[in-house]
Formats: structure tokens, C-alpha cells, sequence
């Protein structure tokens, strides 16, 4: 289901990813913020004109956003001084994606999160289209299907491990 984002959606989007992430300490804010940089995220700093530190929170933000518009469930506006504990809706982890290219999308998440974190009943799986301003929610799948369908995949050299489910295996919403 795509959901075309106006300007104000943005900006909320943006404002909450920035209150999220400046919460941190500063002793551990950014400590992931160059393993996980990408390309898309780069783009959307320089489109945004934020900086890059808050792309990873901007994005989760938008994920969340788009969920919200399917569920009518609002956003937790909640600041973490650390981290929430894993789950943005009730049972529910959304993880969004840039990638727009002619592969599949895939659910991605790193091995260390899924191994210390609370587990969510389901994850869904979120795509952002940053030159449409565009946000698809692709699909959902159960933690215990999430379980049997997983494989351990790495998406380059010094990048996290990542157990993936694609798409397909996911149900669609």
C-alpha cells in the first residue's frame, strides 16, 4: 500500500528522528552511523539537508509513518535515552528499505538485534521511495514464520550479518 508523503509528514518524520537520535549519549550516538551509510541514506541527508547522523532514525520514522497510514495505530512519540525495546507498534517491529532496484526486496535484520532484543509477534517491512517521496508497505510476516524461512546473508565486506526473509515469503498488505 503506497502513501504518497506531503510536507508536513516529512517534517514531522524528520523532527521526531532528530529529538530520537540527539537523546543518545554522545558517547554512543553515531557508533553505527558509518557501518550502516549507504548511498540512499546519503541522498536523503543531502536532499533533506540534515545531517547524515540522523538518516538511520529518519528513516525508521518513516517506516513507522507509513504503518501508522495503513493501521490508523498512532506513531510512538516516546524518546529512549537508549533504545526502545525493539518493537514500534504492539508486537510489531517495521523495518524500512531504500532499495528501489530490479532485485527483490528483502527484510533485513542483523544478527546481533534479533539475538538481544525482545522478540516482536510480527515484523513488517517498509520501502521508501526518496525521489517520490513515496512509502510502500510491502508485507508482514510472524516472528515464528520469520524463524523457519530466515537465511544469513551479508550485504558487503565490514557490513553487519543479517538473517533475510524475501518478500515472497512474505504476506502482502
Amino acid at each position: 500500500m503506497k502513501f504518497k508523503l506531503n510536507k508536513e509528514q516529512l517534517e514531522y518524520a524528520l523532527d521526531l528522528a532528530m529529538r530520537r537520535h540527539d537523546a543518545k549519549h554522545s558517547s554512543f550516538r553515531n557508533n553505527t552511523t558509518e557501518k550502516f551509510r549507504n548511498e540512499n541514506k546519503s541522498k536523503m541527508s543531502d536532499k533533506f539537508k540534515v545531517d547524515f547522523q540522523y538518516m538511520a532514525h529518519f528513516l525508521g520514522v518513516i517506516g513507522e509513518l507509513g504503518y501508522s497510514l495503513v493501521t490508523g495505530e498512532d506513531v510512538d512519540e516516546e524518546i529512549y535515552a537508549v533504545r526502545d525495546g525493539g518493537q514500534d507498534f504492539d508486537g510489531v517491529e517495521v523495518k524500512t528499505i531504500t532499495y528501489m532496484g530490479a532485485g527483490e526486496p528483502e527484510l533485513k535484520i542483523p544478527v546481533g538485534e534479533y539475538e538481544r532484543r525482545i522478540p516482536p509477534n510480527s515484523y513488517v517491512l517498509v520501502r521508501f521511495d526518496l525521489n517520490r517521496n513515496e512509502v510502500d508497505v510491502l508485507g508482514q510476516i510472524t516472528r515464528s514464520n520469520f524463524d523457519e524461512k530466515k537465511k544469513k546473508k551479508q550485504y558487503g565486506r565490514n557490513k553487519p550479518l543479517n538473517y533475510i526473509v524475501p518478500l515472497s515469503s512474505m504476506e502482502r498488505l
